[in-house]
Parts: C-alpha cells; sequence; structure tokens
C-alpha cells in the first residue's frame, strides 16, 4: 500500500516537471531561459518517472536500467545544455529585453571561442568620420592577440562581434586589451584615413 502511495506521488510530480517543462518552452523569452528550465525540470521529471517505475517492477534488472538512464541523463544534460546555450551566444541569437546582466560581454571572443585575461582593461572607442577602420572586417584588423572586442552598440542595439561583421560609423567598440596593447589598440581604432595629396599645377615661367 505504502509503495503503491509512493508510486502515484513520484509519477505526479514527475509528470508536473515535465509539465512545467512544456510550459517553459512556450513561456520562457529566449533560448537561454527556455534551455534552463527545460533541462531542470525535465530532469527532474524522468528521475520521478523512472524511480516509480523501478519501484513498481521490482526486478533487479529494470532497477538497474532506471539507474543508468538517470546517471546518465543527469551527467549529460547539464553538457548538452551549456553546448546548446553556447552555440547560440555565439552565433548571435539575440537575450531576453528582460536580461539585466550579461556577465561575458567583454570577456569572451565569439570569433576564437576564448576568453580574455586575468585582468583585462576594457576601452570604448567611436568611429567618427575618417576613421581607417570603417568598413573593414574585424578579421581584418590585425588586432594583436588576447585583443578581444567584447561587444558593438549600433543605432541603440548590441552586436555580438564575429569575425565577418563589418565596422560601420557610429559604432561604439567595448574593447578588452591588457595594458601593454593599449597603445596599440588606440592606434588601430583611431588611426584616419589618409587624405590624397592634391597635385600641384604645372609652373609656367611668366
Amino acid at each position: 500500500m505504502i509503495v503503491d502511495i509512493l508510486e502515484g506521488a513520484l509519477l505526479l510530480v514527475g509528470s508536473l516537471f515535465v509539465l512545467l517543462a512544456c510550459v517553459g518552452i512556450l513561456r520562457m523569452p529566449d533560448l537561454f531561459t527556455r534551455l534552463q528550465v527545460t533541462s531542470k525540470a525535465s530532469v527532474l521529471g524522468m528521475t520521478c518517472i523512472l524511480t516509480a517505475s523501478a519501484l513498481h517492477f521490482g526486478e533487479p534488472a529494470v532497477t538497474t536500467r532506471a539507474i543508468v538512464i538517470i546517471a546518465f541523463v543527469v551527467l549529460t544534460m547539464p553538457v548538452a545544455t551549456h553546448l546548446l546555450a553556447r552555440a547560440g551566444y555565439t552565433t548571435n541569437v539575440p537575450l531576453a529585453p528582460e536580461t539585466v546582466v550579461n556577465e561575458l560581454v567583454g570577456h569572451y571572443d565569439p570569433t576564437t571561442h576564448t576568453l580574455a585575461g586575468a585582468e583585462p582593461r576594457s576601452r570604448t572607442f567611436e568611429l567618427l568620420p575618417g576613421t581607417a577602420v570603417i568598413g573593414k572586417r574585424i578579421a581584418d584588423l590585425g588586432l594583436p592577440p588576447g585583443v578581444l572586442i567584447g561587444s558593438i552598440y549600433r543605432e541603440g542595439g548590441t552586436i555580438v562581434p564575429r569575425g565577418q561583421t563589418i565596422l560601420e560609423l557610429g559604432d561604439k567598440l567595448e574593447v578588452l586589451a591588457e595594458p601593454a596593447e593599449i597603445g596599440r589598440v588606440r592606434e588601430i581604432f583611431e588611426a584616419q584615413v589618409e587624405a590624397p595629396e592634391a597635385d600641384e599645377p604645372d609652373g609656367k615661367p611668366s
């Protein structure tokens, strides 16, 4: 009797967790919150349902399989969720407007998939008229190793920079660089287009 009640409770709780995961897919505003809700709820739901199945059959073979499946899901679900979230972030999947903190801004380079150094220095550069880097791809700038463009602020929005991103007039770049590289970075982003020299008129004797 007690086992039957426990089985029913586990099935009910597991079903509720699965239902919450389904609702989360529909209600959460962006990819990252959907992954968070569905991964946790589905793992808990499946754990409860498999535990109820093991109690119901009471056979060593079924119990062993349930334990193996639970262990497999618990170990692989966080890794799979992390990979999906990372792929979404590096491909510029937009965050929800309600997002308050984005801890990867300025610390993650989506081109090289590396984090910035231990104590990077942040600088903001605005591309003014005549700046030489306007119209160039980030991959063609020749930035020193370890220098990261964390984000690009353009027309009231934020762009996750990629190697193929083309810089435009008015862009504000948040750049992370070690102190020793700041001078070189400033030269790159503040260099002006050289004006062509005017041809001197041919001098004729009067």
